[in-house]
């Protein structure tokens, strides 16, 4: 304290520096090829009381979709209701209970058009004045999604189900189910116990150009990674590079046409990453290529 001889006042002093390096590029933008849609008016709907379970919250729903998508490195953005949606080879709802007619079009459009929509439970509920939709659940997204929502089946805290997959493979859910009708999806995954045994879970449907894929559950957490990486993959869209957990790698680019890689080590340890391309080190000069090593908690910058 009161001295300049110290960890803090070295590493603040560091940052600083590195900050002013930086300073051209701050107006560069994070490329993305994934968005999450969120809308506020939808959030703060869902939360409002009057619902089959108090227990569904968006943040919930929100954190379910960007934790697993973090994780493995895909970049997504958060997306509204007026943004551009052809900007994405694929768009997540985790959760759209509250929506208008022009945006539940325009999400229509867009798989239509070629792109993939993955949607959580509870969705198309009731419209901007927060008016239940009549014609049955998901009332807005049935034609797109190729299916009828029966009825809600909320669980009780702690309660849990299965789903079963194609493969064989299985897994638990928990929070909330869905009894789902097909009208024309076909199911990836199906309940395997509770009254709606045998019936649809997750679902698929080819819709124009593109595929609209339903999730009537809460997964658990190393499922829903999985699954969101598969259909990410499938809608061609990838991490950059085969990182090791807790290493964030984010693409960036400048007006003028430069790619930036910013590759962060979260973890207390050494790691080494293989970078997805060669490049200038901006923070050194250096050229960088190839594995490299990163100190706990290093960050570096690759201009390509």
């Amino acid at each position: 304290v009161g001295t300049q001889d110290s960890r803090v006042w070295r590493e603040v002093s560091a940052l600083g520096n590195e900050l002013q390096e930086l300073g051209p590029l701050a107006q560069s933008r994070v490329v993305a090829d994934a968005g999450i849609l969120v809308d506020w008016q939808s959030w703060w709907a869902l939360e409002l009381d009057s619902k089959p379970s108090t227990a569904v919250t968006f943040y919930d729903r929100l954190a379910s979709f960007y934790g697993p998508l973090f994780a493995a490195n895909i970049t997504a953005d958060f997306a509204f209701t007026d943004s551009d949606f052809a900007n994405y080879k694929v768009i997540f709802v985790p959760n759209l209970y509250l929506v208008d007619d022009a945006t539940a079009a325009r999400l229509e459009e867009y798989v239509a058009g070629g792109g993939t929509l993955i949607m959580g439970f509870f969705s198309g509920i009731v419209d901007e004045n927060e008016h239940i939709r009549l014609g049955g659940y998901p009332a807005p997204f049935r034609k797109l999604l190729g299916i009828r929502v029966e009825e809600f089946a909320p669980m009780a805290d702690g309660e849990q189900n299965e789903v079963r997959f194609a493969d064989g493979s299985s897994s638990a859910c928990g929070l909330w189910a869905d009894v789902i009708d097909l009208e024309g999806a076909t199911a990836l995954a199906t309940f395997t116990g509770n009254f709606y045994a045998g019936r649809p879970a997750i679902t698929e449907h080819t819709f124009g150009r593109g595929r609209a894929i339903y999730i009537g559950t809460r997964l658990a957490p190393e499922t829903t990674g999985a699954l969101l990486g598969r259909l990410s993959a499938a809608a061609g869209v990838t991490p950059p590079v085969s990182a090791p957990p807790g290493v964030e790698v984010v693409r960036r680019r400048t007006d003028d046409g430069r790619t930036l890689w910013f590759v962060l080590n979260h973890r207390p340890e050494l790691v080494t990453v293989t970078l997805p391309a060669a490049g200038i080190d901006v923070l050194t000069g250096a050229e960088v290529a190839g594995a490299v090593a990163l100190e706990p908690y290093g960050v570096l910058i690759v201009q390509v």
